[in-house]
């Protein structure tokens, strides 16, 4: 399965009055994973299903990601990426998804950083900034998930080696 872990683009800072699942996305944070779901459809990668994130600003990145890629599914609103978001949770959602051919989730740190660490067996989690795409070829088996590092769009770039900042 491809697989493609997304952080929701650049949302409004926390502040008085909003609560923190309704902050939504900034222009900035829009344009700039616009860019970067074009850089998607260029590729000529639409996944079979989109999953997101119950939060606003995660289901904004969403929203924008299908409107980009003419993807002619519906968006899977899953509390499975809401905060606190595992490996054992992508399992979950891919299976109740049908173990799709290809699937994007879109979420929220530390959480992404943490399953991509995972997958990809590493010690550590490799943190996602803000708007960033990482593909990933997946390896699902007998319950336990590996991956495949492809490559990633940040900025609207694609890189073929992950930061080693983060």
């Amino acid at each position: 399965m491809k697989l493609y872990l997304i952080r929701h683009a650049e949302a409004i800072e926390r502040c008085a009055g909003v609560r923190e699942e309704d902050r939504w996305l900034t222009p900035k944070g829009r344009e700039g994973f616009r860019e970067s779901a074009r850089r998607l459809a260029k590729k000529g990668e639409i996944p079979a299903v989109i999953a997101t994130s119950p939060l606003v600003r995660a289901v904004q990145t969403a929203e924008i990601l299908a409107e980009v890629l003419d993807f002619g599914g519906e968006l899977c609103v899953s509390r499975e990426l809401a905060p606190g978001f595992s490996v054992e949770g992508l399992l979950r959602l891919a299976q109740a998804c049908g173990m799709p051919r290809s699937l994007a989730v879109v979420g929220h740190e530390p959480d992404l950083g943490e399953v991509l660490g995972r997958l990809l067996g590493r010690g550590g989690a490799l943190p996602l900034k803000k708007g960033m795409m990482v593909a990933l070829k997946l390896e699902a088996a007998e319950g336990a998930m590996s991956a495949r590092f492809r490559w990633l769009i940040q900025d609207g770039r694609k890189q073929r080696a992950f930061p080693e900042d983060g």
